[in-house]
């Protein structure tokens, strides 16, 4: 339905409109990715692009969970001594918990102030992963804004956003084999500010092979049956939910292929590239896909969430298909095609879904 104050909103496409329009005349600097040598914004600029998102997600009215954040916040009296001896005790998130403390010791009583920091936990990841490993940062932004995960995770689902951006944030550990253990280690940290980061584990194992390979699909099939049956038989859903549960929207499915799709169709020069941090931003885009198809058939306000710790990697995947897998017209016609799309998208999203 309508609602007027969901216009703001739009500030943000026009903002990154603007960006996209400054960055021609930027200059970029030269580093080294996977021994490649990259052109990529300075740190001042990714910081300048993406800060009226941090800005809207600490000042702007709040929206679904933010209520419930409030008054867990302010009704929080734990100490951070507190916090360790009740650690095995605490349910939703001791790793949480502890920041609400630690955050309450060094004087921020005001829940507003608090969002101010749980942005900036969020932000420094994304801007520092995107930065360094996008082909084209403000695009990767674009695409961060329109399919609305400054309001959908950033803000409603806070705390389980600040556990994926930790996990993006070991991105590095990811692409280089011999240090996927540390991503792992990662990852329990994450489980302490949401428990349902346990299921990176082995989206983490999962998505170190070859997109397309027999091994690899079967791997995602078995990954999407195990999904299933874990939401089913987790404590998350509860009969009651079950019985209510009317699933993600499907066109959220749809969406979410869309890179897929165009990887598919590109597949022989991504083989050919054998780009390690390419195969797994295609693995999460699939993990993805599969992840909103098993909550359009269980329910999307608590499996529909999941996405929210591989759909990001998309915005990674996105640039790297439009710039180094088709000839140049076709990537013009796609960069044009996908703009329009994802405009589109953002405005039913907003308005409607």
């Amino acid at each position: 339905m309508f609602d007027i104050r969901y216009t703001n909103d739009i500030v943000l496409l026009i903002w990154i409109g603007i960006a996209a329009l400054l960055s021609k005349s930027v200059t970029k600097k030269k580093v080294t990715v996977l021994g490649q040598e990259e052109e990529r914004y300075s740190f001042l600029f990714a910081v300048i692009v993406f800060f009226p998102i941090f800005w809207f997600v600490t000042t702007v009215f709040m929206r679904g969970d933010m209520y419930a954040y409030q008054g867990g916040y302010n009704s929080d009296t734990m100490s951070v001594s507190e916090v360790f001896q009740n650690w095995n005790s605490i349910d939703k998130g001791p790793g949480y918990s502890l920041l609400v403390a630690f955050s309450k010791s060094i004087g921020i009583a005001d829940f507003n102030k608090f969002r101010v920091l749980m942005a900036l936990l969020q932000s420094l990841p994304l801007v520092l992963i995107y930065r360094r490993y996008s082909d084209d940062y403000v695009f990767s932004i674009f695409l961060f804004i329109a399919n609305m995960i400054y309001d959908g995770w950033m803000m409603n689902g806070m705390r389980q956003f600040l556990a994926a951006c930790i996990i993006f944030a070991a991105f590095p550990f990811m692409i280089k084999k011999k240090r996927v253990i540390f991503a792992l280690l990662v990852v329990l940290l994450a489980m302490t500010v949401h428990n349902s980061a346990i299921l990176m584990i082995p989206v983490i194992l999962l998505v170190q092979f070859k997109p397309w390979g027999k091994l690899s699909i079967i791997l995602m099939i078995g990954f999407a049956i195990a999904l299933y049956i874990y939401i089913y038989n987790s404590n998350w859903m509860s009969e009651e939910t079950l019985q209510q549960a009317t699933g993600s929207n499907p066109l959220r499915i749809v969406v979410s292929a869309i890179p897929v799709g165009i990887a598919f169709v590109g597949r022989k020069q991504i083989a050919a590239a054998n780009n390690h941090i390419v195969n797994i931003c295609i693995n999460m885009s699939m993990v993805t896909v599969v992840m909103y198809a098993v909550a359009s058939l269980t329910s999307g306000i608590m499996a529909g969430r999941l996405p929210g710790y591989t759909l990001i990697f998309n915005f990674i995947l996105f640039p790297y298909l439009l710039n180094k897998v088709f000839n140049e017209t076709i990537s013009k016609n796609l960069r044009l095609g996908i703009t329009l799309f994802y405009v589109a998208y953002f405005i039913l999203d907003l308005y409607l879904i």
